[in-house]
């Protein structure tokens, strides 16, 4: 996000069994002074994440949040090294809550006040010495590394969506850096019965390069077309959707039965020149994201 050389935030949504989910992970700003910094990534990140689905276009509009990295927070400045390692030794993890900046930011409202974090049960993820398990008190020790969830728990009529987290730990065994990595295990409410919107294809038949082939799809009883969908063609081993080798728009008119279903029309083909195994995929303008992929054809020269 043009914000620094190695901070900033990666982000991915998806859906899950009739639930969305966000994931998000980040580098916010270091340092004891950088509150105030980090708390502007944070909003910088929330605000400037913009995907292309109306309903979740925001990160906080998911029904499930997670959001992980190394969020940076120290504990507060009039704590000192020496009072920090004496806690440690104590395993007095309260204590050390009680001074802790994310703690602060999400009670003041400053940042991450509609996220839940689970007890901090370990020691501080930061600084270590590399290749021990002693720290670097040139620095103040502090818990940079988190996980926190968020979860919209009426966001349906007919259900309560609910998180629960069985587990939250650092991974002290991993000693190749200075920080020790956070993991942690969740179990999330979803729609048991719940049916994905789907395209399903049939193989065609033939498909000629420069002729094209007949496409026979079914839709599934929820899917609404609209004027932007198209199938595109993909060799069998694409690796991004972004790799398709040419599209066609749906007619306006589909050839079918609305019935049924199901669907068919001549993909006119003027752009595949290599025969080979290729794969249709189904893309929705209104749902924006690819609903369904048939099996592997072949594109046979021609004759």
């Amino acid at each position: 996000m043009g914000l620094g050389g190695n901070k900033g935030a990666s982000s991915i949504r998806f859906s899950l069994y009739g639930c969305s989910v966000c994931v998000v992970n980040c580098h916010l700003a270091p340092h004891d002074a950088g509150y105030k910094e980090r708390v502007d990534h944070f909003n910088a990140i929330v605000d400037g994440t913009q995907f292309p689905v109306t309903e979740t276009s925001n990160i906080l509009y998911h029904d499930y949040v997670f959001w992980l990295g190394d969020l940076n927070f120290r504990y507060e400045t009039h704590i000192t090294i020496e009072a920090i390692a004496k806690l440690v030794t104590d395993a007095n993890w309260p204590a050390l809550a009680n001074v802790d900046e994310l703690k602060k930011a999400q009670k003041g409202g400053d940042a991450f006040s509609m996220f839940t974090e689970g007890p901090l049960t370990f020691p501080p993820t930061y600084k270590y010495l590399e290749d021990t398990q002693e720290y670097d008190l040139m620095r103040r020790p502090a818990w940079t590394d988190r996980i926190l969830h968020q979860v919209h728990v009426d966001a349906y009529e007919n259900v309560k969506l609910a998180v629960e987290q069985s587990s939250y730990e650092a991974a002290q065994d991993y000693m190749q850096s200075d920080h020790r990595p956070v993991r942690s295990n969740y179990k999330i409410k979803m729609f048991a019965n719940h049916e994905e919107r789907c395209v399903h294809f049939e193989a065609p038949v033939t498909w000629v390069l420069g002729e094209g082939g007949k496409v026979k799809f079914t839709l599934d009883s929820d899917v609404v077309t609209s004027p932007a969908d198209y199938i595109a063609v993909y060799k069998v081993d694409f690796t991004s959707v972004h790799q398709y080798v040419i599209y066609m728009y749906l007619p306006q008119t589909l050839p079918g039965s609305p019935q049924s279903r199901q669907y068919e029309f001549m993909f006119n083909d003027e752009l595949l020149q290599e025969a080979g195994m290729y794969r249709l995929l189904y893309y929705s303008g209104k749902y924006s994201c690819y609903l369904g992929m048939s099996d592997p054809f072949p594109a046979l020269p021609q004759t």
